[in-house]
Parts: structure tokens; sequence; C-alpha cells
């Protein structure tokens, strides 16, 4: 709740931007044919959506930056790590509970070190093992309502935070959305995904984030 009421103070803008999701969907298929034969982890789309964003960062470091008051005067904070706060959805108890830890120092791991932090976190979010140092000095956060169905999502960015991304569902638009398989193949329709960028407009501009 406090964590809840002190996002409002934060004067946040958002850019959002649908994708095409062809060459995702292929890569990941070949990803996922070669992790079968290693006996390897499922990759998910949230996995690949995450890990680029870590990648996305090394372009664009302001992203990562907070806003801080020093002596009453505010002041850009650049960050070189990146903590990347992941949104798990948890039920207890009969109800729905959103947990948000890092991957500490993301930017230092490759795609199979990163795939082992990340379902690291998700399986200790669901085993309720999640200590306090999991959720510090989160950077940048993703999450994922598109696993339920929404399409575009603005959620609220926390105080300490530079941007928080939201993915929307993956599918073809609505209005192509009735037509047969072999139409889409026919005409080359690829799957869409909204993505949402919610941002500190104190310390990163319009620009920056798109």
């Amino acid at each position: 709740v406090s964590n809840m009421e002190a996002s409002l103070l934060l004067p946040t803008a958002t850019s959002a931007r649908t994708i095409a999701v062809k060459f995702l969907e292929e890569n990941r298929r070949v990803v996922n044919q070669h992790q079968i034969a290693r006996h390897g982890t499922k990759v998910s789309f949230t996995h690949l959506v995450a890990f680029a964003l870590v990648r996305a960062i090394e372009s664009h470091p302001a992203m990562n930056a907070a806003f801080v008051a020093i002596d009453g005067k505010p002041h850009i904070l650049p960050r070189a790590g990146v903590n990347l706060g992941v949104a798990i959805d948890t039920e207890k108890k009969g109800e729905r509970v959103l947990l948000v830890p890092n991957v500490k120092h993301a930017e230092r791991l490759d795609f199979p070190g990163f795939l082992a932090a990340y379902d690291d976190l998700v399986a200790r979010a669901r085993a309720g093992t999640l200590a306090l140092p999991d959720f510090a000095d989160t950077t940048i956060t993703l999450t994922n309502p598109g696993t339920i169905g929404t399409t575009l999502s603005v959620p609220r960015l926390m105080a300490g935070q530079g941007v928080i991304v939201g993915t929307g569902a993956i599918g073809y638009p609505p209005e192509y959305a009735g037509m047969s398989a072999e139409a889409i193949s026919r005409l080359g329709l690829s799957k869409v995904m909204t993505l949402t960028s919610t941002y500190d407009h104190r310390v990163i501009q319009g620009a920056e984030s798109g």
C-alpha cells in the first residue's frame, strides 16, 4: 500500500508501440527445439522480451536512471548495473498476489545464465521462499499482463525506478482474428504485441522512451 501511494507522486508518461512478432515466434520455436534436444528449460516469450530489454538498456542507458533529491535539488542518478524486476503472479490462500523480485546485475549474464536466474526467482516466488534482498534496488521492471489476455497496460512506476515496461497479449489484430489460418498464411500476416514504456518524466524524455 505504501509503495502504491508513493507511486502517485511520480510524474510519469507512457510510450506505446505495437510490434510484429513473427520473427520472435520463429526464433523461439528454433530455440525450444534446441532446448528439448539438450533437455534444457523451455523458453517463453517473456524470457526473450526480458533479455532483449536488458540488452536494449546497453544502447539506451538513460532509461536505467533514477530521480533523486540532494539537499533539496533534483538530480539524475545514472546506474551502470541493471537489476531487472520481474512481476510474478502468484496465488496465496485463494488470493492473487503480485511479487516483483529482481535479477541482480542482469547485464552481466549471458542468455543461459539469465534464464537460470529468472526461473530461480519464479520458483522461489511460488514456493514462498523469496527474501527481502531479492526485492531491493530494482532499477527497471518488466510486467506481462498479456499472459491473461490484456492487450495494453499502463502499470504503476515505483519510486526509485526509471521505467516499467508492460507487454500485451500476442495475437492477430482484431480485424483479422476471424480469418482462416489459410487466409492469414496467404496474406503473410504476423501476430502482434503491444509494448508500453511508463517512465519518470523528470529524468527520461519521450524521445528516449520511444
